[in-house]
């Protein structure tokens, strides 16, 4: 419009034109802008019949995303689902997801060192990988969650795992881990939740943090009071040769999440090391550490397996590390 103008004001200058009244003037003015008005409706409308769609797929995508388990970035998870809970003791933020009653830890964007060099092959090479901001659950699921699912979508309950004095598992301990679910189920309780679960990047720095360290409290071996593994009280029932008759964790088997505050990593999760192994979103890839990328790797892109981590009441301490790899 500044040009329009300009260029009006020096074509009067260089001509001579007949003075018309200031009325005609205006009247051909107010003419000209109903016909420009006319203009941008043509224009603009088509325009925004356009884009106000694609704005409400693109706010239907991330909902869908949340409810199909596919993100749990803090950009991308709706924050109406979740409800502050403040910081914890280790100075992170942790919120509740409304639809389980999980509790999420906010784990900061940021460099961490993956794998070991004093462990198995499929931990090597060590190398520096960085990730963008995640939630992940403070906890493991307990049965009491696995058993709301189940009852919501009409999922068989998980087989019983036969615990000597602990009849009717899954329904009778509401706050021990749920066990004898797949993979498969557990990627259907993520979606059911709004969540997802972790890849094997951001279960390993969730467990260690930044600092490399060998098992979530430290880099001390683990006993009784750090960790649920496989120890005096697992000897009342089994003869296996590697328990460790020197350690009593309280357990012969699993315990009640969160039982070992003593054994929590440098954000706060509870059980990262023992009581029962994780599953992981990714496939097993046996040398990926030689080829994955240094940012939010994902895993293989096919495989055979799904990894697990953290091992469980009935390993000992080697299987417990943060960088260990199971399958």
């Amino acid at each position: 419009m500044i040009w329009f103008k300009r260029n009006k004001l020096k074509k009067w200058q260089n001509k001579n034109y007949n003075i018309e009244p200031l009325s005609s003037m205006y009247e051909r003015w107010v003419e000209r802008r109903n016909k420009n008005l006319k203009k941008a409706v043509i224009i603009i409308i088509p325009i925004l019949i356009i884009i106000i769609p694609l704005l409400y797929f693109r706010n239907t995508e991330i909902t869908k995303n949340y409810n199909d388990s596919k993100s749990v970035t803090k950009k991308e998870i709706k924050q109406d689902r979740l409800l502050y809970l403040g910081k914890n003791s280790k100075g992170y933020k942790e919120y509740k997801n409304k639809r389980d009653g999980s509790t999420l830890v906010y784990i900061p964007a940021g460099k961490f060192t993956m794998g070991s060099s004093g462990g198995d092959d499929n931990e090597e090479p060590v190398h520096t990988v960085y990730l963008d901001g995640y939630y992940i659950s403070k906890y493991e699921i307990t049965n009491k969650q696995y058993k709301q699912f189940c009852d919501e979508t009409n999922r068989d309950y998980p087989k019983d795992p036969d615990f000597n004095g602990m009849s009717n598992y899954f329904t009778a301990y509401p706050d021990y881990p749920v066990v004898n679910v797949d993979w498969y189920d557990a990627k259907a309780y993520c979606g059911w939740a709004g969540l997802k679960l972790p890849t094997e990047a951001r279960w390993e720095k969730g467990a260690r943090g930044t600092d490399a360290r060998k098992y979530p409290w430290g880099n001390s071996e683990p006993n009784g009071d750090k960790c649920n593994l496989a120890d005096k009280s697992l000897s009342k029932y089994e003869n296996w040769d590697w328990i460790d008759k020197t350690v009593n964790d309280g357990f012969a088997y699993t315990s009640p999440v969160g039982s070992y505050k003593r054994g929590q990593s440098p954000y706060g999760l509870m059980d990262m090391a023992g009581n029962v192994y994780e599953w992981c979103s990714d496939w097993y890839g046996e040398e990926y550490y030689s080829s994955s990328p240094s940012s939010n790797p994902e895993g293989p892109s096919s495989g055979s397996s799904r990894v697990l981590r953290g091992g469980s009441w009935n390993f000992f301490d080697y299987s417990l590390r943060c960088a260990h790899r199971y399958r």
